[in-house]
């Protein structure tokens, strides 16, 4: 079957075999397409003159961009950060904002300029010393324009590097903060499957002082069976007997308290002088209640306080205690670090 689609005539309706003609109507397409973005970045600062919020609602000129022009976020910020350093803007308070680099500004209403040339003179226009008068800017940003009009962005890159080289040769000052001192950190969480998963970060003694208790116990295991166990296999089981060392130490620390809940601790109740006449008879606590609420039944029974809070068992006690729903038969998940 034959195919009726045929090839549709060039727009423009140039006669084939005119290459002058061709690159002539791209460049005119090139620079009245720039001449036109260009437009839109004027249109964009006298928004933000006028206040983007009060006209429509964004925080922000490069957010209202965004939805109008459906761009993604990296170039619309982009668009309107090269669009309020090439034009002069009024604040909120009426004071005049100049433009970064007028000229390039100038330039690019014309179509002359690429948005990429023109990105790479505003960083150097903005990194330019203070010192500098502004005749001395003025020649500068000249010559970037000049240059940028016939050149690539990486040349226009080049010679405002150079030029940046001859003004400030030392560079802006940096601020030399102190060095913050990082701690160490460790991650450990348990998974559905019953496997746990840790990750850290140690400071170089610590880190050193662990290397050098899992090395040696990292080995193969010696004998004439080979060791068919990977490498991060040994280091597991040489954690697992690392564990098992520090667990079996005596001097095992017991559970930190803080001093809040050291100081609402139960005091033993003194005895009073006057014996007491009819003794209420003690009651077995009913079955399936935790430890929490004997406590609770004696301390009313003894005419305690109605604030009952400190008797409450740790919280890392009532979630090794508390059933878990759903499974019954999986093991309870404790305290992880």
């Amino acid at each position: 079957m034959t195919s009726t689609n045929t090839p549709k005539a060039f727009p423009l309706n140039l006669p084939e075999g005119d290459a002058e003609l061709l690159l002539d109507e791209l460049q005119t397409r090139l620079r009245e397409g720039r001449r036109l973005f260009a437009e839109v970045g004027q249109i964009l600062a006298e928004i933000e003159a006028r206040g983007v919020r009060d006209l429509y609602g964004y925080n922000s000129i490069a957010a209202f961009y965004e939805h109008v022009a459906r761009v993604p976020r990296a170039e619309a910020q982009k668009v309107a950060s090269r669009a309020l350093a090439l034009n002069s803007r009024r604040a909120r308070d009426g004071t005049s904002i100049d433009p970064v680099a007028p000229l390039t500004g100038e330039s690019a209403s014309t179509g002359a300029l690429a948005e990429a040339g023109i990105d790479r003179i505003v960083t150097v226009m903005k990194r330019l010393p203070d010192h500098l008068d502004a005749d001395e800017r003025l020649d500068a940003e000249k010559g970037l324009v000049e240059l940028a009009a016939v050149a690539r962005p990486r040349d226009v890159t080049m010679a405002g590097t150079d030029l940046l080289a001859r003004h400030d040769p030392d560079g802006k000052p940096k601020d030399d903060p102190e060095p913050k001192r990082r701690r160490s950190e460790f991650w450990l969480r348990q998974k559905r499957t019953g496997r746990w998963d840790m990750r850290g970060n140690l400071d170089p003694e610590t880190g050193a002082r662990l290397n050098a208790l899992l090395v040696p116990r990292a080995y193969p295991a010696p004998g004439e069976v080979a060791d068919n166990r990977a490498p991060a296999e040994r280091r597991g089981d040489a954690f697992s007997e690392i564990v098992d060392l520090a667990e079996a130490g005596p001097d095992i620390p017991a559970p930190r308290q803080t001093a809040e809940r050291a100081a609402e601790e139960p005091q033993p109740a003194q005895p009073s002088e006057e014996p007491a006449s009819h003794p209420k008879p003690t009651q077995m606590p009913p079955q399936g209640r935790h430890r929490g609420d004997e406590g609770v039944q004696a301390a009313t029974a003894a005419g305690g306080p109605r604030n009952v809070a400190h008797l409450r068992p740790p919280r890392w006690w009532a979630r090794l205690s508390r059933p878990r729903s759903g499974n019954p038969t999986q093991p309870q998940k404790p305290l992880t670090a």
